[in-house]
């Protein structure tokens, strides 16, 4: 049996395997579909371009050299005097990641004697979007002076001069021939990502319309799919379909940031647009993805602890955007980066170990992927970010080509959880509708029962009744039987009226037929009738108000006389009192209170519930509907009904019914006109006729 186990698992494992295998395949087709740069690094120490700009794009980072220093370089010139050995390339090295001090970039370059580009403008055009500050300044090899300056970033405000694109574009200026040096200082709050290239004008405007087109296309998608799955999640109620609609949303924010759209649209009304969104943007992404993927693999239910750890995570996480356009975002991100990376990988490790476990090889195996990819694909980009592999084509579209997997992947999932939880909606509707069939059924079955057994217990109470008389000089025996039957009969009778009456109370027709009725007037009829039908029971009314409420006769006095048996059979011969008053606030309170035993603590909740039975209702006859009964019909007349049991026990059932307040009143005046017109003294027919 336990090699049988031991070999159920060994088979596990290498479906896991296998879809690691998979996994690690689709992320080596994603490399390799990753564009790779179109000129390969030369020895080359300087580029060489037209007095107006170069014929065709030139990739400035083959050719430039970087710098981090915390030392302040006041002019150009002086970081051209710094030796080569303190530099580094930037081409396929990784970058400074985080860092708030400067990063300088120098590269020479010549202008040859012939205008290469005719007279059509150039212009640098930078990257990431998000960068803050970028100062440019040109110096002449010879003289060190700078002949032309330029300052741009997403935390400028544009001027109406000012040349706009996806990036950050700087216009190229007209040179005379000889050697110069390019410099670039950068500060940023963001990961340290920088490209450039140098682009004759009818090369930039066909880059803005080729590269804008897809990444249109990709937000536009991620719009939508943000509406989807937000609408569904709030519809079925699912955490992981809600969680998720918020991922895509997170992502949307991070894409219209680094895509240039926000820089490009939004930079008149609020220059500071672009570094929000992408910051905001990536705090929400690391809190989501971990959130989202918890409710996924339902760790709430599996491993609580791990789930308050990852929601706590992604709480703190969410609050990053609130650094998104400071300086302290580097702090976050080297609190928070690393950290999403062991929180993503343990939840993949955990979802390895729950496939193993519930064995679903397939179901596992393809979230496994799902989440495989993307956890991958977002360890190589944080490293991207902080600085610890190099920036390259490779490096830099990991990412974006990841995410399109892993949306692509999780689209299908939570198409499948969506059918799963309409189905399961399904199911749960045609339940509903047969339990809803069976107990109206049910009601049916119980109503005819009902009325057939009326008929026969009729039959036998008249026959007793009637047997009684004809037999009346018979034996005291005789007498008793005919007792028993008629007693019988009656319990019978009662709790067949008892059914008959949840029934109908039960029912989604039932009303009330109600009339104004004077509440002492009706207590104190009740309470004189009960004298001559049960002569033994010690009943009293020791206080009653006036008030007109308007009840259905018959079903409050089944419910007060509910409550009177219900006192005589579990204290019997204790007294029981009732008093009715009324209150200023709309309503009357009956009380009916007996001096017996009490009920136990443990079943004053249950008391009201049908065909409840306390521990001490062994001892007596009775199936628990009369509480039950007196509640519903109380209710079904706008009122309430409470239990409370006394100190010294005793039991007070207290019943709160709203009142006539206007007939009240206008009852109460003819009553005090009546007595004050009754008092006064007539006069005399000699004081008549004076």
């Amino acid at each position: 049996m336990k090699a049988f186990v031991f070999g159920g698992a060994l088979r596990e494992l290498r479906s896991m395997v296998a879809a690691f295998s998979v996994m690690t395949i689709v992320i080596a087709v994603c490399l390799a579909m990753s564009p790779y740069p179109a000129k390969a690094h030369t020895s080359q120490q300087h580029f060489t371009v037209g007095m107006n700009g170069p014929t065709s794009t030139i990739i400035l980072g083959q050719f430039l050299q970087r710098l981090v220093t915390p030392h302040a370089i006041n002019v150009p010139a002086d970081l051209i005097n710094i030796p080569n050995d303190a530099f580094e390339d930037v081409f396929n090295t990784a970058g400074p990641g985080y860092t708030p001090d400067t990063v300088w970039y120098r590269a020479a370059f010549t202008v040859l004697d012939t205008d290469q580009g005719g007279q059509e403008k150039s212009y640098i055009e930078m990257g990431q979007p998000y960068l803050n500050d970028i100062k440019l300044a040109i110096v002449k090899e010879d003289t060190r002076a700078v002949i032309w300056r330029d300052r741009v970033g997403d935390r400028l405000p544009k001027g109406n001069d000012d040349v706009r694109g996806l990036l950050h574009l700087s216009e190229w200026p007209e040179l005379l021939p000889g050697d110069y040096w390019l410099t670039i200082a950068i500060k940023t709050n963001s990961a340290h990502i920088f490209q450039a290239q140098l682009v004759p004008e009818t090369e930039q405007i066909a880059n803005i319309g080729r590269n804008s087109f897809p990444k249109g296309i990709y937000l536009g998608i991620l719009m939508v799919a943000f509406g989807v799955y937000l609408t569904l999640g709030v519809l079925s109620s699912d955490k992981a379909v809600t969680w998720y609609s918020a991922y895509i949303f997170s992502l949307f924010l991070i894409n219209f940031g680094v895509s240039g759209y926000a820089h490009f649209l939004f930079t008149d009304l609020w220059y500071l647009t672009s570094d929000f969104l992408t910051g905001t943007g990536t705090a929400f992404a690391i809190a989501t993805s971990v959130t989202m993927w918890s409710y996924i693999i339902e760790l709430d239910r599996h491993n609580r602890w791990l789930h308050r750890v990852m929601t706590t995570f992604s709480f703190l996480a969410g609050l990053g955007f609130l650094t998104a356009t400071t300086d302290a975002y580097i702090i976050f991100a080297k609190l928070f980066f690393i950290p999403d990376v062991i929180l993503l990988s343990t939840l993949l490790i955990y979802l390895v170990y729950l496939g193993i476990r519930q064995k679903k090889v397939l179901e596992h195996s393809f979230l496994m992927v799902a989440l495989g990819v993307p956890t991958m694909a977002v360890i190589a980009h944080l490293l991207l970010l902080v600085g610890v592999i190099p920036v390259n084509a490779v490096t830099t579209s990991i990412y974006s080509a990841s995410s399109v997997v892993h949306l692509t992947m999780i689209a299908i999932a939570m198409g499948l959880r969506t059918y799963k939880l309409s189905h399961r909606r399904m199911n749960a509707a045609a339940s509903n509708q047969r339990a809803s069939q069976l107990a109206g059924e049910q009601r049916a079955f119980i109503t005819m029962l009902s009325h057939e057994f009326r008929t026969p217990l009729a039959i036998i109470q008249r026959s007793s009744e009637i047997l009684g008389l004809h037999l009346s000089s018979e034996q005291d025996a005789v007498h008793s039987r005919l007792g028993t039957i008629r007693n019988n009969a009656s319990q019978l009778s009662g709790l067949v009226d008892a059914f008959l009456t949840k029934d109908t109370l039960d029912s989604a027709t039932f009303t009330t037929t109600r009339e104004p009725v004077a509440i002492d007037a009706f207590l104190a009829d009740l309470i004189a009738r009960r004298h001559r039908e049960v002569p033994g029971q010690n009943v009293n009314l020791i206080n009653s108000e006036f008030a007109i409420v308007d009840i259905d006769r018959i079903l409050l006095e089944r419910a007060i006389v509910n409550l009177i048996e219900n006192a005589r059979k579990y204290a019997p011969g204790a007294a029981v009192w009732i008093a009715c008053n009324r209150s200023a606030n709309g309503y009357v309170y009956i009380r009916v209170v007996d001096e017996g035993p009490g009920i136990a603590a443990e079943d004053i909740s249950n008391v009201l519930n049908a065909f409840y039975r306390g521990r001490e209702a062994a001892k007596t006859q009775g199936v628990g509907l009369g509480l039950h009964l007196t509640r519903r019909i109380v209710e079904a007349h706008d009122g309430s009904l409470s239990v409370n049991v006394g100190e010294k026990g005793g039991t007070t059932i207290l019943i709160k019914l709203p009142f006539n307040k206007d007939a009240t009143v206008l009852k109460t005046n003819d009553v005090l006109l009546r007595v004050m017109g009754g008092s006064r003294r007539k006069p005399s027919n000699r004081e008549t006729d004076e």
